[in-house]
């Protein structure tokens, strides 16, 4: 028998969105590599366009590459809903019941920290002609931490949270919500075994909840980076190798799902 490795653990982060604004690539989060402080959209094929590493790529097969989460230590994956207490009743005091509300998925990731990538994603700066609300206070200091959200045929923002997230369609389509962002979980990669066994757990509109960097004397650094989603995630059994068609579920995640 074979058994899943915390070794063998991979884990992809991308946007929600594979569509490409008029004119443009699909859309990308990345830090300026210039000034390594501002948050930008990769989609104008630019000199900031980024390396893996320090960047979140569209949601792509072959892209999705490009958005591994380096130098691991550990993973929490928290699989949860939210239930609502029903009773009791009168004349059954003794019955109760639960109903599902809604899925409660958190991911704790734990790195090695090596940049400052996380911290601008959590706390900004963000480039104000990349910010929904443009020059404003908010773009100080609220980050990318709800990803991307499309404002027009040509226009890709990163978002504030403050839009419904059924409104958040990926380029102002009401089929699909590009909030957030997905998590690719390759607990155990594709292989030609003659029974299957494999798994890609995927994690869909995850927002950035929470940013932790532990300072050590005499060690290196590590950080803690939080993602919480409340849509239901998948367990995804790959039909292919990591980067090629069929690794991970990247289809958009259609509103009648929310």
């Amino acid at each position: 028998m074979t058994y899943f490795l915390v070794r063998d653990v991979e884990v992809y982060l991308t946007t929600e969105s594979a569509t490409a604004p008029s004119g443009g690539n699909a859309c990308s989060i990345v830090v300026d590599s210039v000034s390594g402080a501002k948050l930008l959209r990769s989609d104008d094929g630019g000199s900031e366009d980024p390396v893996s590493g320090s960047m979140i790529p569209q949601m792509a097969f072959a892209a999705a590459v490009s958005g591994s989460v380096l130098d691991l230590t550990g993973l929490d994956l928290s699989i949860g809903v939210s239930d609502e207490d029903v009773g009791p009743f009168l004349g059954s005091p003794q019955i109760m019941q639960k109903v599902e509300l809604r899925k409660e998925t958190v991911v704790t990731l734990t790195r090695k920290k090596d940049d400052n990538f996380f911290d601008v994603l959590f706390n900004g700066p963000v480039e104000t002609g990349s910010f929904v609300q443009g020059d404003t206070a908010d773009a100080k200091r609220i980050g990318a931490r709800y990803g991307l959200q499309f404002t027009g045929a040509s226009t890709c923002k990163i978002g504030d949270g403050q839009s419904y997230m059924k409104d958040v369609g990926d380029l102002n389509a009401s089929t699909n919500c590009c909030y957030g962002y997905r998590l690719h979980i390759v607990l155990k990669s594709f292989s030609n075994d003659s029974v299957p066994n494999e798994e890609t757990f995927v994690v869909k509109n995850a927002v950035m909840t929470g940013h932790t960097v532990t300072l050590n004397a005499d060690g290196v650094s590590e950080e803690s980076i939080e993602f919480t989603s409340s849509v239901a995630p998948e367990p995804f059994v790959p039909t292919a190798a990591v980067g090629s068609d069929g690794w991970s579920d990247f289809t958009p995640t259609a509103m009648s799902e929310l």
